[in-house]
């Protein structure tokens, strides 16, 4: 419990171990189970889970992923991008499966305590222009602050469901917490957390105004996120005017449309199968840069398109996009099946992630995997510990 909740503090100090706190607290977790004899009841469970619908649709999904190691022309970088996504989604469900039910207040205010605290190092060291961290000879660009931002806003929602369903008093220490969060993110750079936040606390109130309609405003925009993908580029080239790219210049608006139109040239060029997971990393180095445009070829050694949506139909093709969306919508049909709070910061929390996932980061980078995959086991959490103390007619 205590290495979970530490996250948000360790990404702080060091902005790529959100991994290392989720395997470890996982690999905790199952020894304690295992000296408690309650390993063949963990086994039993995860089979249970994986062969719901939504757990064959996510092995699915990962099956093609690894089955990509076969066409992919880089595959120790393939096998290396699935293990970074992989390990940590793995690390996730064994959390969900074995700590989500016994977590306790305690922890829960442990978490808020890091947050706490990971907020005040944040703001500390970008109002003094990083100072500690030049003394300290520690990496000190300020960009560095961006994953903490994001993991910060994905714990958020965890957070805000325990205060509202367990804490007395909880709403204004909810939205006290998402004060400083929003301080925290608006003194980063991470413009992408900038969106998701508002993002966030929209989808949020939507889902408790009119939860069906807003189930099903995720599945449009999952599709039209995924349908749009391979000509994403030439939309935004077209129809974004140039001031609003001098309005966002700080955020390379414009950088993010040109790498767009690269990578939607190497889509047509493998619309069916892709060029392997993880591929975009090394796609300027595979044979399908070599069939782009040359105007085009040079932004495809950038690492990743900086849309997941993008970057599942170059790496996965058609196949992995229509897989991804099942995925997608089993994801939110599960959501809807919640408690009200649960099911409004739960969207809340996806809904954040996906428009970041859109406009940010590569997909499969395991410390956002990480982040992600703590905040369900945190609201898991949350969900079960209210259970335990309100009557039965509550609980919806």
């Amino acid at each position: 419990m205590v290495l979970l909740a530490l996250m948000p503090l360790g990404m702080t100090i060091a902005h790529r171990s959100s991994p290392l706190f989720l395997g470890l607290s996982a690999a905790f977790a199952v020894s304690a189970l295992a000296l408690e004899g309650g390993f063949k009841g963990l086994i039993a469970e995860a089979r249970h889970a994986l062969r719901t619908t939504l757990g064959l649709a996510a092995l699915v999904f990962a099956a093609w992923g690894f089955l990509s190691l076969i066409w992919s022309e880089v595959r120790e970088t393939s096998f290396s991008a699935l293990l970074e996504f992989w390990l940590p989604v793995v690390f996730a469900f064994i959390l969900s499966l074995t700590l989500s039910k016994r977590m306790t207040n305690g922890a829960f205010w442990t978490l808020a305590i890091a947050i706490a605290v990971a907020q005040f190092i944040m703001l500390l060291d970008l109002r003094t222009g990083l100072e500690v961290r030049q003394a300290l000879r520690m990496r000190f660009d300020s960009y560095i602050f961006n994953r903490p931002s994001l993991t910060l806003m994905v714990l958020l929602p965890p957070l805000m469901a325990w205060f509202w369903r367990s804490v007395r008093g909880g709403v204004g220490l909810s939205l006290a917490f998402s004060a400083l969060i929003g301080l925290a993110i608006a003194n980063s750079d991470s413009g992408a957390a900038a969106i998701g936040l508002p993002v966030a606390v929209l989808a949020c109130g939507a889902t408790l105004i009119a939860p069906r309609l807003a189930v099903l405003c995720g599945k449009i925009g999952i599709v039209a996120a995924l349908v749009l993908a391979p000509v994403a580029g030439p939309l935004a080239d077209r129809f974004i005017p140039a001031s609003v790219h001098e309005h966002l210049a700080t955020n390379h608006s414009r950088d993010r449309v040109n790498i767009w139109l690269s990578f939607d040239a190497a889509i047509h060029e493998d619309p069916i199968l892709g060029a392997g997971f993880g591929a975009s990393t090394r796609l300027g180095e595979t044979s399908v840069a070599e069939r782009v445009s040359p105007e085009r070829r040079v932004l495809l050694n950038v690492g990743h398109p900086h849309n997941a949506a993008l970057q599942i139909w170059v790496e996965l093709g058609l196949i992995g996009a229509i897989l991804a969306a099942a995925v997608g919508f089993l994801t939110l049909d599960a959501i809807a099946r919640q408690p009200k709070v649960i099911r409004a910061l739960s969207l809340g929390l996806m809904a954040s992630a996906v428009i970041v996932a859109m406009i940010g980061h590569g997909a499969w980078q395991g410390w956002w995997a990480s982040a992600l995959g703590a905040a369900v086991v945190w609201l898991q959490a949350a969900k079960h510990l209210s259970d335990k103390r309100l009557p039965e007619e509550m609980k919806s």
